[in-house]
């Protein structure tokens, strides 16, 4: 198999690297840019959730407390999706 070749996520069956749908069984394969936007808003929502949770009173700092939370979780969770999609495909 070639290197500009990898595994269908659903039937495992060798496709393009560049194709979107396997020809095989019609599974949408996974982008990797979907990690990257939701590291992304994660980290844009840890920042505004520690100014909130800094810098107002009351409800709004529950509020920037959740979103940190959220944040946090969000850029932690797409970039450990991100390092087991690496890991995966050089383990092929």
């Amino acid at each position: 198999m070639s290197s500009d070749r990898v595994r269908c996520v659903e039937c495992r069956e060798p496709i393009v690297g560049d194709a979107r749908v396997c020809p095989h069984c019609r599974a949408v394969q996974p982008s990797p840019l979907l990690d990257v936007g939701v590291v992304v808003a994660g980290v844009f929502a840890l920042l505004f959730g520690v100014v909130l949770a800094v810098m107002t009173a009351g409800t709004s700092r529950l509020f920037g407390l959740a979103l940190l939370f959220v944040g946090f979780g969000l850029a932690v969770g797409g970039y450990t999706r991100y390092v087991d999609r690496q890991a995966a495909s050089r383990a092929r």
